[in-house]
């Protein structure tokens, strides 16, 4: 049968193979390449991705899937260009935020919306951009804070190093020690996904020149921990859109960006820290107060 299904397929036309998120998509269109079939190619990020970026009226999948646990919101403000994130366990309705801003609104009525209890606010740098939500949402729920041990934040919070992890129901984010935007940046592992703030972008990473960055050490953290990871891991960064100069895709996978990327296609550290050192626009005016802030509150 899947004989007879392959023989029914064009050889010189394209294939494009989809699904929810993208990664089965990619493995059938492995599939098919190693069949005869050259032109065969995935929807990279899948019907969600697509409807959200290209057709929004298109009908998208069921968004929980009741055998998975885990269940993962992507806050979008597109007044910013950042993205926050929601990650919990269908299971125990408990979860994490991870980036949040200034207006904690969204975050509320999604907590209130779906019964669920935040068992921890997780920054994964300290932003020099934007102002963060963390303080506010402690505030409104009590829940922890979570920072990199290198991070110099001066109001309470718990601190996590590399290994560790954030756990919510029966569900856990591991950390990933990432320096180099910052020196205390750190990427979230959850399953397939990893959360990379700023160390790595879609198509490109952030800059090194703002909160004590390295180009070195941005170098390593993308090569030696990211790039480790399978390449159908998913990546979702903290940023997107014409605000940071980046598309408006949302999502993306290692195999995608290590193919794409330019930041990742430089060949060499001396290329890479060319590439972090020429060319870069100024520096936003108020980003020493930015960081000021978001380290004092």
């Amino acid at each position: 049968m899947l004989g007879e299904a392959l023989a029914s397929l064009p050889r010189d036309r394209p294939i494009v193979a989809y699904d929810h998120y993208g990664a089965q998509a990619r493995r059938a269109a492995r599939f098919l390449k190693d069949r005869g079939f050259p032109l065969a190619a995935a929807l990279e990020g899948g019907i969600e991705e697509y409807a959200r970026v290209a057709d929004p009226d298109l009908a998208r999948y069921p968004e929980d899937d009741p055998t998975d646990h885990l269940f993962l919101r992507q806050i979008p403000r597109p007044e910013t260009g950042c993205l926050t994130y929601f990650l919990g366990d269908l299971s125990a309705r408990e979860g994490i935020i991870v980036d949040p801003g200034r207006d904690i609104a969204p975050y509320r009525a999604l907590l209130a919306e779906g019964n669920w209890r935040l068992r921890g606010i997780v920054e994964t740098h300290t932003h020099a951009d934007h102002l963060a939500g963390h303080a506010a949402l402690h505030a409104a729920t009590d829940a922890p804070i979570y920072l990199s041990r290198r991070s110099e934040a001066r109001y309470p919070h718990r601190v996590f190093a590399d290994g560790d992890s954030v756990e919510f129901g029966s569900e856990e984010a591991v950390v990933l020690e990432t320096p180099g935007h910052t020196f205390d940046h750190v990427t979230l592992h959850a399953r397939d996904k990893v959360f990379t703030g700023d160390t790595l972008l879609l198509g490109s990473c952030g800059r090194t020149d703002l909160g004590g960055g390295s180009p070195e050490l941005l170098y390593a953290s993308l090569t030696e921990k990211l790039l480790a990871l399978p390449s159908d891991t998913e990546v979702y960064p903290a940023h997107f859109g014409a605000h940071h100069a980046l598309p408006e895709r949302h999502v993306s996978t290692l195999g995608f960006e290590r193919a794409r990327n330019e930041a990742l296609t430089q060949g060499s550290l001396e290329a890479f820290v060319r590439y972090m050192t020429e060319g870069w626009p100024p520096k936003p005016t108020d980003f020493d107060q930015i960081v000021r802030t978001n380290l004092d509150e």
